[in-house]
C-alpha cells in the first residue's frame, strides 16, 4: 500500500514537472524541437502506459509474488516451529534414556548378587542331589554286599555240612541219614547266628 502511494506521488511529480515544462515551452519563441524536448502527447501516452503497466503488473505478478513470498515465509515459520518442537522432543527423550540407563546401572549390582545367589542354590541343590544319589548307591551296594555276603555264607554252610557230614560218616563210622543232617545242619546255624549277633 505504501508504495502505491509512493508511485502514485512520482507520476503525480512527473506530471506536474512536465507540465511545467510545457507551459515554459509555450511561453517561449518557437526553436527548432530537440530530442531532450518534452512534448505533452509523448508525455501523456508515457503515463497512460505505465499506469496500464502498474495495474496488469499489480493484478497479474506482483499479488503472486507476493502470495508465494507469503506462504514461503510460512513455511519457513512452520519448519522452524516443528524443527523447535522436535529438538525439545529428542531433548525429553534423550533425558528419560539418560534416566533409564542410570536405573539400569544401579540394577546391575542388584542383579548380579541374585544371579550369584541363584548359582550357589543351584549348587548346593546338585550337591546334595549328588550326596543323595552317592547315598542310595552306598545303601544299594551295601544291600548287594550283605546278599552276596549272605549268600556266599550260605554255600561255606553249605559245603561245611557236607564236609562235617563226610567226617561224622567216617568218624561214627555209620551214614548220617538225610534227617540227621538236617538237624545238624540247623542246630549249626543256630549257634553261628548268635555268634555273630554277639
Amino acid at each position: 500500500m505504501v508504495r502505491l502511494r509512493f508511485l502514485a506521488g512520482s507520476l503525480i511529480f512527473v506530471f506536474v514537472d512536465v507540465a511545467r515544462a510545457a507551459a515554459d515551452k509555450a511561453g517561449s519563441p518557437a526553436a527548432a524541437p530537440s530530442a531532450m524536448d518534452l512534448r505533452w502527447d509523448t508525455a501523456i501516452w508515457s503515463i497512460a502506459v505505465f499506469l496500464f503497466l502498474v495495474i496488469i503488473l499489480r493484478a497479474k505478478a506482483w499479488g503472486p509474488v507476493l502470495e508465494g513470498l507469503k506462504k514461503r515465509e510460512e513455511t519457513i515459520r512452520t519448519s522452524l516451529e516443528e524443527a523447535k518442537k522436535t529438538r525439545d522432543e529428542m531433548v525429553a527423550i534423550q533425558a528419560q534414556f539418560q534416566k533409564e540407563l542410570a536405573d539400569a546401572h544401579q540394577q546391575i549390582p542388584r542383579l548380579m548378587e541374585e544371579a550369584r545367589k541363584k548359582a550357589e542354590e543351584m549348587t548346593n541343590e546338585m550337591r546334595a542331589k549328588g550326596m543323595a544319589d552317592v547315598q542310595v548307591e552306598r545303601e544299594r551296594l551295601r544291600r548287594e554286599m550283605d546278599i552276596a555276603k549272605d549268600q556266599a555264607l550260605k554255600e561255606l554252610w553249605e559245603q561245611a555240612a557236607m564236609l562235617a557230614s563226610v567226617l561224622s560218616t567216617k568218624a561214627l563210622g555209620r551214614a548220617v541219614t538225610a534227617d540227621d543232617h538236617r538237624r545238624l545242619l540247623g542246630d549249626a546255624m543256630q549257634e553261628i547266628s548268635q555268634a555273630s549277633r554277639n
